[in-house]
């Protein structure tokens, strides 16, 4: 797989910095890698310099939270203009709504007497769920992520905080602004019924939504030929990406995906820019 199309560091969730997260796409065949991570384009400056000269594009990318009808998803945003102003605006935005949903979430733990996690607000990136469950795994109070998920971090247990984020036209309306293509990321994740998906991937067309992640972790032939007819269906493009964040066995590395179904019209379909030839 040459291109991988959504992929983290630790300037969101992931678990490396921006140039060993080229270096491992490099070593991995991919020859177009977009850094997509979470409410954040910290990272691509160091990611657009590691990959000089290695035969990589980088393409610098985004994935924003969003509302839907009451449900969180995420929309991935590829080839942006990072200095764009409305843009940089929502970014900021995003920060701050995760800012205070973090100090909400210490200030929980601290009052159900779990400790003291301020350390968690004063890391360089933007903050999450995940490095609340770390901490919660480091202090003994869950055997791994997964459980401190599960006992401290879904709707009604003690350290749960919503976030109210941007409505899903202003999101794709930002991606379109700075330039870029809007992907629904990893729709099979969202655990909808097919009507409900149905009806969130054509309100996602409507908004302007340029592509659906047809191929990406952890999904089966089934689960992408339902995808790719999906996107069919709504006249979208087809991306593919990883959503590497680390490394874990089950999970796959910087390009280690499928190829796309051969009925999808590519998402760099024309993108003469990334074009392979001119990278080789």
């Amino acid at each position: 797989m040459y291109y991988d199309l959504h992929t983290h560091t630790v300037w969101s969730d992931g678990e490396l910095e921006p140039a060993l997260l080229v270096a491992s796409a490099v070593t991995a065949g991919v020859r177009v890698l977009a850094l997509t991570d979470h409410d954040t384009m910290a990272g691509v400056d160091e990611a657009v310099g590691a990959a000089h000269g290695l035969g990589l594009q980088l393409i610098p990318g985004v994935e924003l939270s969003v509302s839907w009808q009451g449900l969180t998803v995420h929309v991935v945003g590829l080839g942006l203009d990072a200095g764009n102003v409305r843009l940089r605006r929502a970014l900021e935005e995003l920060r701050e709504i995760r800012i205070e949903r973090g100090r909400a979430m210490v200030a929980a733990l601290a009052a159900a007497g779990l400790g003291e996690a301020q350390s968690i607000l004063e890391r360089p990136g933007i903050v999450s769920r995940v490095h609340v469950a770390d901490w919660l795994v480091a202090h003994g109070h869950a055997p791994d992520r997964t459980r401190a998920f599960k006992r401290f971090l879904t709707r009604g247990t003690v350290a749960y905080v919503a976030a109210q984020w941007p409505d899903l036209p202003a999101a794709v309306d930002w991606i379109r602004g700075a330039g870029g293509c809007a992907v629904l990321a990893h729709p099979i994740r969202y655990r909808l019924s097919g009507g409900r998906l149905a009806q969130l991937i054509g309100a996602f067309a409507e908004a302007g939504g340029a592509a659906l992640e047809v191929v990406t972790a952890g999904l089966d032939a089934g689960e992408i030929g339902r995808l790719a007819r999906l996107a069919r269906k709504y006249a979208l493009h087809a991306s593919v990406g990883s959503d590497f964040h680390k490394a874990l066995p089950w999970r796959p590395r910087p390009g280690g995906l499928p190829d796309l179904p051969g009925d999808c019209r590519p998402v760099w379909d024309g993108w003469p820019q990334i074009a392979l030839q001119e990278i080789g």
